[in-house]
């Protein structure tokens, strides 16, 4: 399931032979699907689990050596590690700590500014939605896939978590945990009396079910088919108790310039595919992606060119990733999922997803489930 990287020499390879890195045009097709199933994390994510095991007396050096990691290496904020190392140092802390809660407990002892900017942009955006759509636009900084979306009907707005592929039954666990905790400190930042209508989770009671309610203050659901907070949506439009435009927009300069020097160290095809997948199941023309890009369109396609790509591949892949993200919502049929990316019926969109990725949906979603059960 979680997989190291293997040692070299009989020695572990340092963390900047992991950190995520453009792939060699000639790799092509292969490497920029395994770079989409491998995504990676930013190291304040280590750091802030390394900072959270320290306080309850575990020493940042064991946790580490778990995966080869050394402690110094962590001073580089912007350097990302392959998400299976961080699933692994999650595995490791549960361990070393013997708390199956720690996740919960994580995001109850977590500082405010722990996963800054994006900390910051939250805290000071100018309502509670500037506030997710700040966590929605530079997700980047932390994570290459966004770990939720929103959807509002009606009067209430629906969180929907995302499950994380390759991850383990007790790893999503301890995601679902830090997410949905996280979520509604958020929402309670912007509204401390705001009543969630709704938390379900998708997995089944843990014996320390007492710890949700106490932490969460309220009692959620276990066992449902997906992984789900619902409060009202009049709270969209709470103002901040922490509300200040000149810090936000600051913050928010800073946010823009880091996902800038992120994404010039990254092939021109993962940039094109990451900004197709935040848009979701629609089909931006080039010279968008391009304008978006700083770029021509003509100019686009010859540095796809050149690492051995086209722009209609691109699209492909990121259709792929967008409609296996809905196929792991168990909540959506695979009719849903078809209207939601677009497709008339789902037959079109059976032949379309498989086209994209040999696989049907169908097989695609047992596969997935089996794997995380």
């Amino acid at each position: 399931m979680l997989q190291y990287s293997r040692k070299t020499n009989g020695h572990e390879p340092s963390l900047a032979s992991r950190v995520t890195a453009a792939p060699h045009p000639m790799e092509g097709r292969r490497a920029r699907q395994r770079d989409a199933e491998e995504a990676s994390m930013s190291l304040r994510v280590v750091r802030g689990l390394v900072e959270a095991v320290e306080q309850v007396g575990v020493s940042r050096e064991e946790l580490l050596r778990s995966a080869g990691l050394d402690p110094t290496e962590l001073d580089n904020e912007e350097a990302s590690v392959p998400r299976s190392i961080v699933y692994a140092l999650c595995e490791r802390a549960l361990d070393l700590t013997d708390d199956p809660a720690f996740g919960l407990h994580w995001c109850e002892r977590l500082h405010g500014t722990a996963f800054n900017p994006v900390s910051h942009l939250a805290a000071h955006a100018a309502t509670l939605r500037q506030g997710f759509e700040s966590l929605h636009r530079f997700h980047r900084l932390l994570n290459d896939q966004p770990s939720f979306r929103l959807s509002e009907q009606g009067d209430k707005v629906t969180v929907h978590c995302f499950h994380l592929s390759g991850a383990s039954s007790r790893m999503q666990r301890f995601a679902s945990e830090m997410l949905v905790s996280g979520i509604i400190r958020l929402i309670r930042s912007f509204c401390p009396q705001a009543r969630v209508d709704d938390v379900s989770f998708d997995y089944p009671t843990p014996d320390y079910h007492g710890e949700y309610r106490r932490v969460l203050e309220l009692v959620p659901r276990f066992g449902q088919p997906d992984t789900l907070i619902v409060f009202d949506r009049a709270l969209m439009n709470a103002a901040s108790l922490h509300k200040d435009e000149d810090v936000h927009e600051a913050l928010r300069a800073i946010a823009e310039r880091r996902i800038l020097r992120l994404m010039q160290h990254s092939p021109f095809t993962l940039r094109v595919r990451d900004l197709l997948v935040e848009q979701g199941p629609t089909h931006p023309d080039m010279d968008r992606i391009a304008r978006a890009l700083g770029l021509s369109k003509r100019s686009l396609r010859r540095r796809l060119v050149a690492e051995g790509s086209s722009y209609k591949a691109i699209v492909k892949e990121a259709l792929a990733i967008v409609a296996k993200r809905y196929l792991r919502e168990k909540r959506l049929t695979i009719q849903e999922t078809a209207y939601e990316m677009g497709f008339a019926d789902s037959s079109t969109f059976h032949r379309a997803f498989k086209r994209w990725t040999g696989n049907t949906p169908g097989s695609y979603r047992d596969e997935h489930f089996d794997q995380v059960s």
